[in-house]
C-alpha cells in the first residue's frame, strides 16, 4: 500500500514538472514580440489583415499563373500556427510539407560566394557609416544589451537614405536572384550586438525564407547564435545561413561589439513559380 502512495505521488509531481517546463516554454516562446503596430513578424492586426488578403488574391491567380501551383499554395499555406511545436512556430504563416532542416549552411553556396567575394567592400562601407547615429534604430526584440540595426531594406521596403550611404552593397543584395525585394518578409540590414549583450529565443514570422548572416566584425570568445538547440560561432569573411522560423537566440559575451550583415532569402525549397506567387502575396503595401 505504501509503494502504491509513494508511486503516485512521484506520477504526480513528474505530471506537474512537465505541465509548469511545458508552460515556460510555450510562453517564452510566443513573447518575444516587440510592441511596434508596424511590425509585421509582431502585429496581430497585420496579420490578420494579410491572411484576409492572402485569401482573396489566391482565388485570382488560378487564371494567371498554373492551377495545381495555386491549388498547392491554397493547401499548404496556413496562418493559424497554433498546432505548431514551440520550437518552429513562425508568429504570421507556416507553409506545410517544407525542408525541415533548420541550417542552410550548405545550401546556395553561390549565392554565399556573391556576398563573401565582395568582403571587402562591404566592410569598407558598413566602417564608413558605424557612427553616423541617424541612420541606425534599436531593436525592440527582448534582449538584454544592445543591438542596433542599419537597415537597407525593412520588411520589403527600401531604405533610400541608408542605401546612399553603402551604394555597392545594395547594388550586391539587389543582385542576388532569391533577395526577398519588394515583400514584407525581406529585410537587408547590418545587425551590431553590443558586447555583454544577449537576444532571447524567438521565432521569426514564416518558414518562406532563410536567413543569412556574414561575419564582418566578430570578436574572439563566446560570441554565437543558437537555431533549434544547435550552437553556431559567427566568423569573419563567412557565411551561416539558417531558416528562423525555428526558435533561435544570439549571445554575445565578450567585450566587443559584434557586426554581421543580415540578408533575407527565398526557401531553397520554392520554385521560380512560387516565389512569384508569395511575391505577390506578400507584396509591400505603399
Amino acid at each position: 500500500m505504501i509503494w502504491l502512495l509513494a508511486g503516485g505521488v512521484l506520477l504526480a509531481w513528474y505530471l506537474i514538472v512537465r505541465y509548469l517546463l511545458k508552460g515556460k516554454s510555450s510562453s517564452y516562446t510566443l513573447s518575444q514580440l516587440c510592441p511596434s503596430p508596424d511590425c509585421i513578424r509582431c502585429s496581430a492586426s497585420l496579420k490578420s489583415l494579410y491572411s484576409t488578403d492572402v485569401s482573396q488574391k489566391l482565388k485570382k491567380m488560378y487564371g494567371k499563373y498554373e492551377s495545381l501551383a495555386v491549388h498547392k499554395i491554397e493547401e499548404r499555406l496556413t496562418f493559424d500556427v497554433s498546432a505548431l511545436q514551440d520550437d518552429r512556430r513562425p508568429t504570421i504563416c507556416y507553409l506545410r510539407n517544407m525542408c525541415n532542416d533548420p541550417w542552410h549552411n550548405q545550401k546556395q553556396k553561390y549565392l554565399q560566394n556573391l556576398l563573401l567575394d565582395s568582403y571587402g567592400v562591404i566592410k569598407s562601407e558598413v566602417v564608413n557609416v558605424v557612427s553616423e547615429k541617424d541612420l541606425w534604430s534599436s531593436s525592440e526584440t527582448s534582449l538584454t544589451g544592445s543591438w542596433q540595426k542599419l537597415f537597407l531594406y525593412n520588411q520589403g521596403k527600401k531604405i533610400k537614405k541608408s542605401c546612399q550611404r553603402m551604394p555597392r552593397t545594395t547594388a550586391l543584395i539587389e543582385g542576388l536572384d532569391t533577395f526577398m525585394s519588394g515583400v514584407i518578409f525581406g529585410n537587408a540590414f547590418v545587425s551590431i550586438l553590443d558586447g555583454q549583450s544577449n537576444i532571447e529565443p524567438h521565432c521569426g514570422p514564416t518558414n518562406l525564407r532563410v536567413r543569412c548572416h556574414m561575419g564582418l566584425q566578430i570578436p574572439q570568445g563566446d560570441c554565437s547564435i543558437t537555431v533549434n538547440g544547435v550552437r553556431e560561432h559567427w566568423a569573419n569573411q563567412e557565411c551561416i545561413m539558417f531558416d528562423d522560423s525555428f526558435l533561435h537566440s544570439a549571445a554575445n559575451n565578450t567585450d566587443s561589439q559584434r557586426i554581421v550583415l543580415i540578408v533575407d532569402l527565398w526557401h531553397p525549397n520554392l520554385t521560380i513559380t512560387e516565389m512569384k506567387i508569395f511575391t505577390e502575396l506578400f507584396a509591400v503595401r505603399h
